[in-house]
């Protein structure tokens, strides 16, 4: 570990990575943080549903519209509501129902009494003053959704008590789908929107303004690292000016600093960011430990967002991930601590017993002997 944190930052990570496997190359290094954020982003967190990779957020759905009536013509694609009915460009993307009409239609808003639907009207009547219900079934997830978890979902509240919506097979949700609002039983996953964020889509969708829990496993972002320009620093200060270029705004609060000079890899002696003011100063969480440093080469880096005790693992999964196709036998220790690392983190974060079912005394077989 460093010399005064229990977290692996990055560039920690990497250089510890390179002496391991004895790759010292600017190539070598390039390829070491290309497996390092691999096996952080994609190796570990698909292993368990970790509980350090819990989150919860409330999605709020949308009110269905039932408000007066809408006529269109069969094989048309416009629709005009009753003048009661008041809508907004919000309402492009929602579902469409018309009664006497087996279809569901994707609905566009066009003014504050029309849209236009898709696909065209079908059958071979038109609807005039006909009822309706306009509908949204599909929200956004938090930006950083990457999965639910194991048998899990959305959650609802009912009568006091969390009632889980599961995310279902898509067949089954196709066969059981209903066309008008209830109260949601089920959810799906469905395509990203335009800015790239993962939409739920519920069965049924609700008919009124409702709060739903959203409990998930989180994406991790990338790590990432500066080193431009050099970087001045007193004895006992907490204030970092930057000359020649640096960039501190590519960092952000929780960053780690160091001075090069006073260590690197293991020898790394880092300070914790605590607020970016721009490109050419920072402030740390502590006081800077050693003499001071002026016009020096540094380090800004992120740490990983997971336990201390499992970021060594990102450490061997990168070492086994480069070495994989060189006959190394320093490939079989990378993967025997991986292994040893991610057996020990299951214990804390995945099969706890706040994380598995809970028994009471008698249930116990030997207690009802």
């Amino acid at each position: 570990m460093s010399k005064n944190i229990r977290e692996l930052p990055f560039t920690e990570l990497v250089e510890r990575e390179a002496e391991i496997a004895r790759l010292t190359s600017s190539n070598d290094r390039s390829r070491l943080r290309g497996a390092t954020n691999e096996a952080y982003m994609f190796k570990i967190p698909p292993k368990e549903d970790w509980s350090f990779l819990v989150a919860t957020t409330v999605l709020t759905t949308e009110k269905e519209i039932r408000t007066g009536t809408v006529s269109i013509n069969t094989g048309a694609t416009a629709t005009t509501f009753s003048s009661d009915v008041v809508l907004d460009a919000d309402d492009t993307g929602k579902k469409i129902y018309f009664t006497g009409n087996a279809f569901v239609y994707d609905f566009t808003y066009a003014n504050a009494t029309g849209g236009t639907v898709s696909p065209p009207l079908t059958g071979n009547q038109n609807l005039t003053n006909a009822s309706y219900v306009l509908f949204q079934d599909r929200y956004a997830l938090p930006p950083d959704f990457d999965r639910f978890l194991r048998n899990g979902g959305l959650i609802l509240y009912q009568g006091g008590r969390r009632v889980l919506i599961p995310e279902e097979h898509r067949q089954r949700f196709h066969e059981e789908m209903v066309p008008t609002p209830g109260v949601p039983v089920t959810c799906r996953l469905v395509e990203k929107n335009t800015a790239g964020i993962q939409l739920v889509e519920l069965r049924p969708s609700t008919r009124e303004e409702t709060p739903i829990a959203v409990e998930y496993i989180r994406r991790l972002r990338p790590m990432r690292e500066t080193t431009a320009g050099v970087a001045t620093i007193s004895a006992s200060g907490t204030s970092v000016t930057g000359q020649s270029g640096s960039r501190f705004t590519e960092a952000v609060t929780g960053f780690y600093f160091r001075v090069d000079a006073f260590g690197q890899g293991a020898d790394s002696e880092w300070y914790r960011v605590r607020a970016v003011t721009h490109d050419s100063a920072l402030t740390l969480g502590i006081a800077f430990g050693l003499s001071g440093a002026t016009s020096a080469a540094y380090t800004l880096c992120s740490a990983p967002e997971i336990p201390e005790k499992v970021q060594p693992a990102i450490l061997y999964a990168a070492v086994a991930e480069v070495l994989q196709d060189q006959n190394d036998p320093l490939y079989a220790m990378a993967e025997s601590r991986l292994g040893a690392i991610i057996s020990d983190a299951r214990n804390d974060y995945a099969t706890r017993v706040y994380a598995q079912e809970v028994e009471t005394v008698a249930e116990e077989w030997q207690y009802r002997r």
